[in-house]
């Protein structure tokens, strides 16, 4: 694993913990999941339809613009 990427790994991992902590304490952490889970029952189906476009939106850009810019930095060997 290159060194950055095991930094930003474990930057994620800490700010996760720090915002988990924030906002939940050091309750205990299977009734928190049970909350969190129960908030993402409760939502309306519209905000999963956006949620899913959002993501749609950002994949097909992702495979439409960057992977052909990629591809054609790439040098082929003949």
């Amino acid at each position: 694993m290159d060194r950055r990427v095991l930094f930003d790994a474990v930057l994620v991992v800490v700010g996760g913990l720090v915002a988990y902590t924030e906002t939940f304490g050091f309750a205990d952490p299977r009734a928190t999941i049970r909350e969190i889970l129960a908030i993402l029952v409760t939502l309306d189906v519209r905000v999963y339809l956006v949620l899913s476009g959002l993501f749609g939106i950002a994949f097909v850009g992702y495979l439409v613009v960057y992977l052909p810019q990629k591809d054609a930095r790439t040098i082929r060997p003949r």
